[in-house]
């Protein structure tokens, strides 16, 4: 075999090895009081409709959107601190109960406790605060909140996997955490990295099948009025094993969205597979893996054309 092609069919095997890994095609976003699904490929984001009032208060702020283990989609609405469960079809959200969280907020926000929420193995419901810096149990069928414990750190965001609990800092805290389930406490595992250039208000986050960490990264509301509005969050990786984070781009969509920060993400239910998360390599379908192969087939073509000259 000549060189060149050895070299080619070394090449394309190397690519071909990679693992079997393809992103989730679709997933759903809460911003503010609207729920939508987004095409995870095209990072395009279709509204499909509101979360609706109750007792007359917009159930709104909702975050910490999650998929329980039999594919329901639930929430919590931070303006009336209450867990929700929210209809896939349209939006609407159901109220379950409250968390009896009133009064432990912050006063000059309205007694905002900046909430996020995530479904366990077990449907256990995690829910914290980056305000009060705790994290609590809720009931799925009540909505009741039961102390665990103190974070220590202002998470912005949950997820699970098997029978690990973790979280992701912000708010100049750009740190991945992994997080006792017993006691609360939130330890760091590793910075998001240099890929995480702006302020970020919080992260939503949700494994797929395949272990992958999906993330949206929301900077709305900005750290201060002296900063622009971002127009959209960013949809990302993270490597669960050491905390970096890698971009993949802005999740656009309709008017609605803009300059709405998303603050729930969902790319289906919890992962059950017990243990630590074993972080995977680049997919055949990722811009390494596509930027491999196109480095080859120009080589090729260089190669080509020089042999075909007098």
């Amino acid at each position: 075999m000549r060189p060149l092609t050895c070299f080619i069919a070394a090449g394309m095997l190397a690519v071909s090895a990679l693992p079997a890994w393809a992103a989730p095609t679709t997933a759903y976003g809460e911003a503010f009081d609207t729920l939508y699904k987004i095409d995870i490929g095209a990072r395009q984001a279709t509204e499909l409709g509101q979360s609706g009032s109750y007792r007359g208060q917009l159930i709104g702020n909702i975050s910490g959107l999650t998929t329980t283990t039999d594919g329901a989609l639930y929430a919590a609405a931070g303006g009336v601190k209450m867990l929700v469960k929210i209809d896939a079809g349209n939006g609407s959200a159901n109220i379950i109960g409250s968390f009896g969280l009133d009064g432990q907020g912050d006063p000059a926000r309205n007694d905002a406790l900046d909430l996020n929420m995530v479904a366990g193995c077990d449907d256990t419901l995690w829910l914290s605060s980056a305000f009060a810096g705790k994290l609590w149990k809720v009931d799925p069928a009540s909505g009741a909140a039961t102390l665990v414990g103190t974070t220590g750190r202002t998470i912005t965001g949950l997820v699970a996997h098997g029978d690990k609990l973790y979280g992701a800092g912000g708010r100049g805290d750009n740190t991945f955490y992994a997080i006792d389930t017993a006691s609360g406490a939130a330890t760091p595992i590793g910075s998001f990295g240099p890929a995480v250039t702006r302020w970020v208000n919080s992260i939503s986050m949700s494994f797929d099948d395949d272990g992958v960490l999906w993330a949206v990264i929301n900077y709305v509301p900005p750290q201060d009025g002296s900063q622009p509005v971002v127009d959209w969050s960013d949809l990302a990786t993270i490597d669960p094993a050491t905390g970096t984070v890698t971009m993949l781009g802005p999740v656009t969509g309709p008017d609605s969205l803009r300059q709405i920060g998303m603050k729930g993400f969902t790319v289906g239910p919890p992962q059950c597979t017990r243990g630590s998360v074993t972080p995977h390599a680049a997919p055949i379908g990722s811009p390494w893996a596509l930027g491999l192969l196109g480095l080859l087939l120009a080589l090729a073509g260089v190669f080509g054309a020089r042999r075909a000259l007098p």
